[in-house]
Formats: structure tokens, sequence, C-alpha cells
């Protein structure tokens, strides 16, 4: 360890040191990380094949028979289905309570990343996500499915929190927001495979079973991978030894890298220690900007599914089989998805080359145009024309929420909090996005019973206030170190006239 000594001088040498020790470093990075990441974002599969498994069983005979909500062929002629009312309450608590689960997931992940360890979080977040879904596949009775989801979302929220904070506080800052995106495109990897697997399992009675569970080999994957996975060295410089730390990043980073490395980490948590564990009031403080960081984080995340997107991806069977067949519904639900996921590599290819605000802007332009067309088709007579129209618009909805405001908000709110208070704060942001994802899941088979149209109009004002706001507040952090991203957030002006970006 450094001594007393030496942690002073280092602190004496200030910012503009750090500045020009990251400027100067070279942009190298070991093929382990990408490796170790993509693992960690197995977390966002699993979260990805439940949003598609889950949403297209609202269309499958064989989970509507079984359920209640209607007779099977040769069915007891005293068979009575169950009324629209029950059907969209089922409908809400089924994706409402898998939100109520993700929320409480999101604000237990922090004290439990932070006490013992990234990959303890991963692991225990898994586990919780195993013991739900396990319930949904067997599912006897409704009320057995609602329990199930509590759980899975419970996981899956301790995952969201988790996966991108471990994966920022791996990643060298030059590819940092490029493997941040990963989780989004395992969101959207794990749609696209639970959408093919739809295609199929939709003719086979008990299909549906397999739409909540299949996600539970890949949950297995994960925990696999979690006992080759290293520690994240930030949370190891705080908690853990020089032995330990050195071992972790022997493995991501370069052998003359290292002592750098250790030097900085080791330097910024002395820096904490020196001042103390961050209580709750300073995460609402205005020191370091901390209150107009955390409130834009939670607006983001809170944004990020007002918009509808989740309702939109949810219940896009639902949605299609206004204007189409079950099946035909199934089908345009995969293309959606198929879009979805190859819309995510823009993120991948520009997030630091463009920067975080362009692409948050230009996305949430893109989404308010083509919500406000479907807003518009939603109102006129339901023709199968009315209908491709509206898929090509929903088409057009999804490429702009997948390279900006789906991928870039995870890693804008993994980045903008010192390490000091990111646990805490980033908990709070991600559980921002379930408190959304519960509102809007949970409200959306109702207020679409009643108006389609108007939902589509309420979500275009949603997203343009969000992209209001991100143009207004938010500086650009692309490839900048926790100090610079420290600075601009000091230093940010609110301007109707923007000069950088």
């Amino acid at each position: 360890m450094m001594t007393s000594q030496q942690e002073k001088a280092d602190l004496e040498k200030g910012n503009d040191k750090d500045v020009e020790i990251a400027a100067s470093s070279p942009k190298r990075t070991k093929p382990y990380i990408v490796l170790v990441a993509s693992c960690a974002a197995l977390g966002g599969l699993i979260f990805g094949y439940d949003i598609a498994g889950a949403g297209a069983t609202f269309q499958m005979d064989g989970f509507k028979e079984h359920f209640g909500w209607e007779c099977a062929p040769g069915a007891d002629p005293s068979c009575m289905p169950a009324s629209e009312s029950i059907i969209d309450r089922d409908k809400g608590l089924i994706n409402g309570l898998f939100g109520t689960g993700a929320a409480i997931g999101a604000m237990i992940s922090p004290p439990v990343a932070e006490k013992y360890g990234r990959r303890i979080c991963l692991a225990f977040s898994t586990l919780v996500f195993i013991f739900g879904a396990a319930f949904q596949t067997w599912s006897p009775e409704m009320w057995v499915m609602w329990f199930g989801r509590i759980f899975s979302g419970m996981g899956i929220g301790m995952l969201s929190m988790c996966v991108p904070v471990y994966i920022a506080e791996m990643s060298p800052e030059h590819i940092r927001g490029s493997l941040s995106t990963l989780w989004q495109v395992a969101v959207t990897s794990g749609i696209l495979i639970a959408s093919a697997a739809n295609l199929g399992l939709k003719n086979w009675d008990e299909g549906w079973r397999l739409s909540y569970g299949g996600n539970i080999s890949f949950a297995l994957l994960l925990l696999l991978c979690l006992a080759f996975m290293p520690e994240s060295p930030r949370w190891l410089a705080a908690n853990g030894n020089d032995e330990q730390l050195d071992e972790a990043l022997r493995k991501i980073r370069f052998e003359d890298e290292i002592e750098d490395e250790k030097k900085k980490l080791q330097k910024e948590v002395q820096e904490e220690l020196d001042v103390g564990s961050a209580p709750w009031s300073e995460v609402f403080s205005e020191k370091n900007g901390m209150r107009k960081r955390v409130f834009l984080g939670m607006s983001f995340q809170t944004f990020q599914q007002l918009c509808g997107i989740n309702a939109i991806m949810f219940y896009a069977p639902d949605i299609l089989a206004t204007f189409f067949t079950s099946d035909q519904a199934i089908v345009g639900t995969f293309a959606l998805n198929t879009i979805n996921f190859l819309a995510t590599f823009i993120t991948v290819a520009t997030v630091d080359k463009i920067g975080r605000v362009k692409l948050l802007c230009s996305g949430g332009l893109v989404m308010f145009l083509a919500l406000l067309i479907n807003g518009i088709l939603s109102a006129v007579d339901q023709t199968m024309t009315v209908g491709y129209i509206v898929l090509v618009s929903a088409g057009f909805f999804i490429i702009g929420f997948a390279f900006s405001w789906g991928p870039v908000v995870w890693t804008v709110c993994s980045e903008m909090f010192p390490y000091r208070t990111r646990g805490k704060a980033a908990g709070l942001t991600t559980t921002s996005n379930w408190v959304g994802t519960t509102i809007i899941g949970a409200l959306f088979p109702v207020a679409s019973s009643a108006s389609l149209s108007a939902c589509f109009f309420f979500f275009a004002a949603m997203i343009a206030i969000g992209t209001t706001v991100v143009y207004l507040f938010q500086p650009e952090t692309a490839k900048k170190t926790p100090i610079q991203i420290d600075e601009a957030y000091r230093t940010h002006k609110a301007k109707l006239h923007r000069k950088t970006w």
C-alpha cells in the first residue's frame, strides 16, 4: 500500500495531473475485458427474453385456455371465459408486479453491491430471478404467476443496477461507452431470441411455459461465468487488499498500465476515505452538483419508460392483433424485435464517437414523430392497410429508441456519479426506471382499451419533454475521466443554443 506521505503527495498534484495521465494513456484494450463485459451483460439478455416471451403469451391459445381467458375447443358447454375487465386486470398485474419487484430489487442492489461486491450482487440477483422464473413456469393458477413475477422482477431490478455499474468500473475510459451499451445489446438479443422461439411455441399448448422460463438457462450460464469473472477493481481498491487488486488488474489491463491504474484507484479511494462515506444527504446536496445529477438521472430513466417502449414491446402482439390475426401479430412482433436488435449496434459504433447528447436528441426526435403518426392512425378505422402503416411507424420508433434512449440512458447513468455516491445515486435512477415500468405496464391494458390513440399521444409528449431536458441540461460525458465528468456537470449551463455537444 502507499504510505500516507505518498497519498498526500498524490492528492497535492491536483486534477490536472489526472487528466494529463488519462489523455496520454495508450488506447489499448485487452480482449478479456470485452469477454467479461459480455458475460455480465447476460443479465440484460435475461430481461429481454422476459419482455418478448411474457408479452407474446397473451396471444397464445394454450396460455389463454390454461388461465380461463378462453374456452378450449370441445370444452364443457358450461365453460365461461373471463370478462375483458378480468383479462385486462391479469395482463396489468403480470406486467405491473414484475415492475414492482424490479423497483424493489433496484433499491436492494446498492447496499448489497457496496458491502459484498459486484460479483456477489450479480450472483444473488441471478438466484432471485431463477426462483421467480421457476414459479412462473410452473403456475397452475394465476396467483402463482403473479407471485413469480414479483421475484423474477426483483432479480432483474438488481441486475439492471449492478450490471451497468460493474461494466463501467471494469472498462477503460476510451471504450467505456461502447461496453456499457452491451447491456442494451443483450436486452435486444433476449427479445429477439424469445420472439423467434414464440413463432414455434405458439403452436404448442404448453409453449407459454418456456416463454416465461426459457431464460433460466441464460441465468444458469451467467452463474457459471461469474465463477471466472474478476471483481471490480474499483470495489477492490476500497474493500479488498493489494493482492486481490493486482490479480484483477492483471486480467483486464496490460502489464505497463497496472501500476498507474492501481495508483489512480487508490488515490480516489483515499480521497473518499478522507471525507468519509457518503450519507443520503450528500446524494441530494448541491456539493459537486449532486442534486442536479441525481434528478437528471432519475428523469432520464423515468422518461425512458414513459415514452412507452416497454408497453409497445411487451404488448406489441396485443396492439398488432387490433389489425391482424393472432399469428400475424406474433410474426409482426418478431419483425419489430429484429429491427430493435439490429438498430442497437448503431450505438455500439457511435456512442463514443458522436457522443451521448447527440444520440439522445436525434433518437428522441425520431421517436416523437413516429409516435405522433401512430397516434393519428390509431384514431381512424382499424383496417389492415392502417395496420401495416402502424407497423412501419412502430419500426421507426423502435429504431430511434434502440440507438438512443435504450442504451445511452444506461451508459449516462452508469458514469455520471462520483464513486462515493454512485451506489446510492445509481440505485435511485434505476428505481425510477422500474417505477415508470410499473405504472405504464399496469395501466396500459386498460388505457389502450379506452383509447390507443391517446396512449400514443401521451408517449409522444413524454419523449418530447425528455429530449428537451437532455438538450438543455445534460453535458457531454463521452471519453471523459471521472474528474472531467465532475467538471462538466459543474460548468454546464442550460442554453437554447448549445455551443458544445
